[in-house]
């Protein structure tokens, strides 16, 4: 039965990434996007295209806030029959359509800033709209921060998972950032339609003033001279007459150069050049958009070019004006907020992933742990002992995530990790050996695996990351060998090094394939193969202060060198060691145990049953609070993030009740409150998900020390 649980775990766990990549997907679909190529109106259409392909809802509609009329009005909309239609039969949405404050759900979301998720409209009544082409029977309204609204409808009742709600959230927020990204934009362009008509009005006072003719001319000279845009007078025809400072400053270059050479000389794009020549000859207004010019000494920047007719006092066409607007500190500042927002909106996504897989990660091990209690001494032993090392190196390759996303190099560790790379090989051997044996003799053909170890080499590296390595490497060494053939890993001291080779009698490498093996996403095997192995193993042993080394011919094999700087001696207590099982330790405790999933709650619950402890489980938060009013006990564990009734929320509950009562926070986003002082949230301790039955015995003697038998 446990089996079939692990299996189901592993399935769910299958799922969850899957729907985490799909979110991910119409994230980086959208902030693929340039706000700047596209008017408001066409940007949010695109969003709304994105959406409908993207997402299993029948119906969506995105409205914007108009502060002038406060009003929320409909700006995209479409259905999924839009998106299955020919385009001649496409459905136009009503553009006049538009609601005032409190007239609808979305105004309601928009002025709270919370999201809004109904699954089944029969019992969560929707207010119905006027004019409704439909009543959803599920919908979602969430706010894009104070831009506007986005509704998802479906005609069918759906559920709104927690994984959902979080993937909805993200993507409206990524939305909102975008909105803004072009409200910065055609603000940009207002400014400078700003500048051409100041200086267009005071071009036709000035030339109508036939008394101050002279003292005029001087004082519009001297303001143009003084605008910190580079601004050029054209005549008629096109010739130029004057340039000011701001220009010749722009390009670095004299007025004399600049007549001489003429004004395609310093495009970078002749494409742009042309445009603007056409409107200086057809004497219409021209507006060219990020154009990259070229200076004299050979530099290029950024800018915003307009070129605006100069009318005068009998409606003439006379001549123009150039306005170049140098925009790269606006650019750069743009990009690097948009850096940063797409690296916020991608941490959010990972933390999330995180968070999950930590659940998931949780239920295997729980399971594997006590199949370990009732499979001891059988041949399944040392199977369940290679799966509970991978889910180890698996919750520690996810630290690595959230140490990321909390923009830390990695999770620091209290002590300094070294590790016998001996035993570390013997692992790796042992892990993949599935791989190299099993499949390869279902397929008729032998892969023999020898080894030649110096039980003597110890590193300072985590044994997690120095098998990611070798299981990397020897899996690189199976495929290479499609027929059969021998791996052979060696280590040995060289110049006070340590040295790992890995060889093989496989295909080989040409030069160029071995040039390129290191690069990311650089792969040789099928499709399917993501080709970060290689890149994965680099970073690795470069971040150990460790360099990588390869010989390999075409059919005569390869063979892999990692050096590592080596330690003399073992220290004691420095060895990556696993805990033994410790099952005995404290007298027995009543423990309350919430989590929202019911896997891990059950898990726990048999966990601590084992060692004799009383267990009441909840998967309902809110019921937890009427169990921890009507019930005593000696010890809480809860979850942190859980719907409706936070971890935070519990433990307020249980202090208020009695604040002698210890509350153990578990949680997947543990690596972010590991080491803090979480008293002032009502928090005795940390657990992190995924943990074993031996972490919550240390905790529990570390909270009940007079308690041990």
């Amino acid at each position: 039965m446990d089996l079939a649980r692990i299996k189901k775990t592993v399935l769910e766990l299958e799922k969850d990434r899957m729907r985490h990549m799909e979110a991910l997907g119409i994230v980086l679909r959208l902030i693929e996007l340039s706000p700047s190529a596209h008017s408001s109106e066409d940007l949010c259409s695109i969003i709304v295209d994105i959406l409908a392909e993207e997402t299993p809802f029948e119906n969506i509609s995105l409205l914007l806030y108009d502060p002038q009329r406060e009003v929320l009005r409909l700006v995209a909309a479409k259905g999924l029959s839009q998106v299955l239609m020919e385009t001649k039969k496409k459905i136009e949405y009503n553009k006049d359509l538009y609601f005032k404050r409190g007239e609808s759900i979305a105004w309601a979301v928009f002025d709270s800033q919370q999201p809004l998720f109904i699954e089944d409209s029969a019992k969560d009544k929707i207010p119905e709209v006027e004019n409704a082409k439909f009543i959803p029977a599920s919908m979602a309204c969430l706010p894009i921060s104070s831009k506007g609204v986005l509704n998802l409808s479906s005609t069918k009742k759906r559920p709104f998972s927690n994984h959902l709600k979080r993937n909805l959230i993200i993507i409206t927020q990524v939305m909102g950032h975008i909105i803004q990204e072009k409200e910065y934009h055609e603000l940009l362009n207002n400014s400078h339609y700003h500048i051409q008509n100041i200086v267009e009005a005071n071009t036709r006072a000035l030339t109508q003033q036939e008394g101050e003719k002279g003292q005029n001319i001087e004082y519009l000279e001297a303001a143009i001279d003084s605008a910190p845009q580079g601004i050029c007078l054209t005549d008629a025809s096109g010739e130029i007459r004057k340039i000011n400072r701001g220009f010749k400053k722009l390009l670095k270059c004299n007025e004399e150069d600049i007549i001489k050479e003429g004004l395609g000389r310093f495009f970078f794009d002749t494409t742009a050049f042309l445009s603007i020549s056409k409107a200086i000859k057809t004497k219409h207004l021209a507006k060219l958009h990020g154009v990259r010019l070229l200076r004299q000494d050979g530099t290029t920047f950024l800018a915003d070019i307009f070129f605006h007719p100069i009318i005068d006092k009998n409606d003439q066409k006379q001549g123009g004006i150039i306005v170049i607007h140098d925009i790269s500190d606006q650019h750069e500042d743009s990009e690097r907020k948009i850096r940063e927002e797409k690296l916020r909106a991608l941490g959010s996504m990972a933390a999330g992933i995180a968070h999950d897989f930590n659940n998931l990660l949780m239920a295997i091990l729980g399971n594997v742990e006590l199949l370990q209690l009732e499979l001891d001494n059988t041949p399944y032993a040392k199977r369940l002992k290679n799966i509970e090392l991978c889910v180890q190196d698996g919750a520690k390759t996810i630290k690595r995530l959230q140490g990321f996303v909390r923009q830390t190099s990695s999770p620091k560790t209290d002590t300094k990790q070294t590790t016998c790379i001996a035993d570390i090989v013997m692992e790796a051997v042992e892990l993949t050996k599935p791989m190299w044996k099993d499949s390869c003799q279902k397929k008729g053909c032998l892969v023999e695996i020898e080894t030649e170890l110096d039980s003597s080499l110890i590193i300072d590296m985590p044994g997690y990351e120095l098998r990611e390595i070798l299981t990397n490497l020897i899996l690189n060494a199976v495929d290479a060998m499609p027929k059969g053939g021998k791996i052979k890993i060696k280590t040995y001291l060289m110049d006070s090094k340590a040295v790992i080779d890995v060889s093989d009698t496989g295909t080989g490498m040409d030069p160029d394939t071995k040039k390129h093996i290191f690069d990311p996403y650089f792969t040789t095997k099928d499709v399917g193969s993501s080709g970060l192995g290689l890149s994965i193993v680099y970073g690795l042993v470069t971040n150990a202060g460790g360099k990588i080394e390869v010989e390999s011919e075409k059919g005569l094999g390869t063979t892999f060198s990692i050096i590592l700087p080596c330690q003399s001696q073992v220290e004691e207590e420095t060895l990556e060691q696993e805990e033994g099982p410790e099952i005995s330790g404290t007298r027995n405790l009543k423990i309350l145990v919430i989590d929202d999933e019911p896997q891990i709650v059950d898990l726990i619950k048999l966990m601590l049953k084992e060692v004799g402890h009383e267990v009441i489980a909840c998967s309902v938060s809110e019921q937890a609070l009427d169990i921890i009013k009507d019930e005593d006990f000696d010890l809480v564990l809860t979850d942190l993030g859980m719907p409706g009734i936070s971890g935070w929320e519990i433990a307020k509950a249980v202090k208020e009740k009695n604040q002698d009562i210890p509350v153990v926070l578990m949680t997947g986003w543990g690596a972010g409150y590991e080491g803090k002082d979480l008293s002032g949230k009502c928090i005795d301790e940390v657990i992190s998900k995924p943990f074993r039955l031996q972490n919550i015995l240390n905790v529990i003697n570390k909270l009940f020390p007079t308690w041990k038998q």
